[in-house]
């Protein structure tokens, strides 16, 4: 994905955007001589990283694991597909897994240097519809270890 793209779908977004608001940004791009795309993503950035730093962790990190995890589970739901559907199932009980462990794993592991940045960063990988680790971790661990534990031999 190269700059000009991404100016491209910001630029997209912006024709959305009530027409107060288009107002004040074309006032601001005449001002500045900045692109009304680069003064959009650069509030972006800068809100994005203003809320990282500033929010309480377990706030971003429960804003971040439910926030598209949600959207996307909605959506599938709404079309009526189900060809995400162990993914999906696989991440939300991830995420449950990893909030009840999070408070002994935040004090055992609190000490390292961006911890909590590697805990968005799994996060992200699992719900990512680029990486799909959810899928990953399904057919890696649930399917081969946790299904013959749950179901049991097939002799019994």
């Amino acid at each position: 994905m190269d700059v000009e793209s991404i100016k491209g779908k910001i630029d997209e977004l912006l024709v959305k955007l009530p027409e107060p608001a288009q107002a004040k940004l074309a006032e601001i791009e005449k001002s500045t001589g900045q692109p009304k795309s680069l003064i959009a993503g650069g509030g972006a950035v800068f809100a994005t990283l203003l809320t990282l730093f500033l929010c309480p962790a377990q706030l971003v990190f429960s804003a971040v694991g439910v926030g598209y995890p949600m959207y996307a589970s909605m959506k599938m739901l709404a079309e009526d597909t189900t060809e995400d559907a162990a993914m999906w199932i696989t991440y939300w009980c991830l995420f449950t897994s990893f909030k009840i462990v999070m408070g002994p794993l935040d004090f055992v592991l609190g000490f390292l240097p961006f911890y909590f940045y590697l805990k968005l960063a799994l996060l992200v990988w699992l719900f990512s519809p680029t990486t799909k680790g959810a899928a990953i971790v399904y057919d890696k661990v649930v399917k081969p270890y946790v299904f013959p534990l749950l179901v049991g031999s097939k002799s019994d």
